[in-house]
């Protein structure tokens, strides 16, 4: 059994333009509904915070519905669940702007932090607000994974280049661009690097090889959010199966391609 913990940001992803259809989200809260979705053996947890308003009490019970430990997951009264509008353009997402709503001041205790290190493996991203007790988590045996998305201007990026031990990142193209970066990034600390390109594939590199990845041809594109959440959890559901690199590669790319192929950014199985 693999302990699994989502720590950072929930938030609900809602669409005005379709009558307001909206479902609970955040980049680790995609990657564990992906991850429990594909595996029987992982034991995990949500590590966050929500308010007491609609779109807190459907994240909890979608938490619970997939039995995920939401112990430290706090609910404050009053105020709001963070919420991104999108828009879809051509089948691809336009973020509107969010509502942070409880989020913008929240910290984590240190009891939570406690919590986490009793897990193999974290996720979290530059949203999650953890970026600072990264060393000690990582110190205290965790294995951290971060989603980068494509913001390598943030502030805090070599900070957490050098406290990771996988990272995501997104690539509009540049191949040549994305294998520098990844150089970069393992020459800081970061211990294996996955860059996504969209139609071009994905890079890995663990400081010795780069590692090309193919994307699994779909017959439509509905909506292109959570590629890069399912791909990681592919990705990471081959780790924990003990696969070499392009095998893990191969799990991410079709584990996106059932994903862009429905609506949500998660793919439920009929068991």
């Amino acid at each position: 059994m693999v302990k699994f913990a989502a720590a950072g940001y929930v938030c609900i992803d809602y669409y005005p333009d379709l009558d307001g259809r909206y479902y609970v989200t955040g980049n680790g809260v995609d990657v564990l509904f992906n991850l429990l979705d594909m595996r029987d053996d992982v034991q995990s947890s949500i590590i966050s915070a929500v308010s007491d308003d609609v779109y807190g009490k459907d994240s909890v019970k979608a938490f619970e519905e997939r039995k995920i430990d939401c112990s430290h997951l706090d609910i404050i009264p009053g105020g709001e669940t963070p919420s991104v509008p999108l828009h879809l353009i051509q089948n691809d997402r336009v973020h509107g702007d969010p509502v942070r709503g409880i989020m913008a001041d929240y910290e984590f205790s240190d009891e939570a932090i406690d919590f986490i290190c009793t897990h193999d493996m974290m996720h979290t991203d530059f949203t999650g607000k953890l970026i600072k007790r990264l060393p000690e988590i990582r110190k205290r045996g965790v294995k951290v994974f971060f989603d980068l998305s494509n913001r390598r201007d943030h502030p805090d990026l070599e900070f957490v280049l050098s406290n990771i031990d996988c990272g995501l990142v997104s690539f509009d193209g540049d191949m040549e661009e994305g294998k520098k970066f990844l150089c970069h990034a393992h020459e800081l600390g970061a211990k294996l690097m996955i860059a996504t390109f969209g139609e071009k594939g994905s890079l890995a590199y663990d400081g010795e090889n780069f590692y090309k990845g193919e994307i699994v041809p779909v017959e439509q594109v509905v909506n292109t959010v959570g590629a890069g959440d399912s791909y990681f959890a592919g990705f990471i559901s081959g780790l924990i199966d003990g696969k070499p690199i392009p095998e893990c590669m191969k799990e991410g790319a079709r584990r996106s391609a059932q994903v862009i192929s429905g609506f949500d950014p998660y793919f439920v199985t009929e068991r």
